[in-house]
């Protein structure tokens, strides 16, 4: 099959409580980032998400767990009874009430099951537990406090910087995160100039599009687009879901829509369903010597069906000659390219770039079961 788009394309946070269905696709899920004392909680397969309370709703035992608690099932009750100390936590799956300590308490979500995770109100539960919950609206983050630490070293994003196991190329970069593995900042970079081999950090404070601002709507952009990007269903892929993407990318031709169209039809003519979900660190953000922009990314991804191995992403670089397991999560990190059409502050220009790629620049590997 002929490579959809002319310079390369698209990119690489959702995840397998949902498949976007052509209903959806062009309002994907609101999926959340969790931050737990200053460091970022990475789930495994289905994410946190916002209800349609606007409720954050999370996978129970990651953050329970983490709160020193434990977490156990009664499926003959469909109920989660959470523990700790002489703490008790009893919800019901379906309902908006739970008992705590024998008294019952009323919530305005509902606990939930979905892909084989249960989902609880995360406010509710980490208050219970005795934690502090702050909404972020601008970069969809809620932060869980359960240890007071005004001493901490954090950047602007509330994660904590380390000084110590630092990987080898720390010189490179403005600070190391406590919650992101060495492997993510020793991974090669792209595209160096001919004559010059070294990469161009650039710290978002440094020049002037680089404002926070700026770079929120940069990692909400990437959200949306991997969101729709990630995950696709044959049975239920539709123009809808073309749309949607060619509205999160740089548009520098119309004619990339053709394309996208063309990977609708073949999505269906090869039954390809695929699960996955992208997580673009800000503090990761750099341009190569030829002046091109990219985000370093976590992500996760799932190739439930498809007959024939081929062109399974919206990607020019996929590697066809790789089999990749049905069913099976691969995760990794990518780095994906954004691009405006204008220069200085960038504001609400920004998107993802059209010759963005999960497999250009990668580290990619089976993952490991949870």
């Amino acid at each position: 099959m002929r490579k959809w788009v002319m310079a390369g394309l698209v990119a690489s946070m959702i995840c397998s409580l949902f498949s976007v269905t052509a209903s959806a696709a062009s309002n994907p899920p609101s999926f959340v980032s969790v931050i737990m004392d200053g460091q970022k909680i990475w789930f495994p397969d289905a994410q946190a998400f916002v209800d349609e309370n606007n409720r954050t709703l999370v996978p129970v035992r990651f953050i329970a767990e983490k709160m020193g608690a434990k977490v156990g099932w009664k499926p003959k009750t469909m109920t989660v009874p959470i523990e700790r100390d002489d703490l008790h936590i009893l919800l019901t799956i379906g309902e908006s009430k739970a008992l705590v300590n024998g008294v019952e308490m009323t919530f305005d979500s509902k606990a939930i099951t979905s892909g084989g995770r249960t989902f609880v109100p995360l406010r509710f539960v980490s208050e219970a537990l005795g934690a502090q919950v702050v909404w972020d609206g601008p970069t969809a983050t809620v932060f869980i406090k359960t240890i007071e630490d005004d001493q901490a070293n954090v950047d602007d994003w509330g994660r904590l910087i380390r000084t110590t196991n630092l990987p080898k190329n720390a010189k490179d970069y403005p600070y190391i995160l406590a919650d992101v593995p060495n492997e993510m900042y020793e991974m090669g970079y792209p595209h160096s100039h001919p004559t010059d081999s070294k990469v161009s950090f650039v710290l978002y404070s440094t020049k002037p599009e680089f404002n926070k601002k700026n770079v929120d709507t940069w990692m909400n952009r990437l959200k949306s687009f991997s969101a729709l990007w990630l995950n696709v269903d044959y049975k239920t892929i539709d123009d809808t879901w073309a749309q949607a993407v060619f509205a999160t990318k740089m548009q520098n031709s119309n004619a990339e829509l053709k394309y996208i169209r063309r990977y609708v039809d073949w999505v269906k003519q090869n039954h390809i369903q695929i699960e996955g979900y992208l997580d673009p660190e800000p503090s990761m953000i750099y341009r190569n010597g030829f002046g091109d922009n990219y985000v370093r990314s976590k992500f996760r991804i799932k190739f439930v069906s498809y007959k024939e191995n081929k062109d399974l992403l919206y990607d020019e670089w996929f590697p066809n000659k790789e089999t990749f397991e049905k069913g099976i999560w691969y995760e990794g990190y990518a780095d994906i390219s954004m691009s405006t059409n204008v220069g200085g502050d960038w504001g609400s220009t920004l998107k993802v770039d059209p010759g963005a790629s999960l497999f250009l620049n990668y580290l990619i590997r089976k993952a490991d079961s949870e």
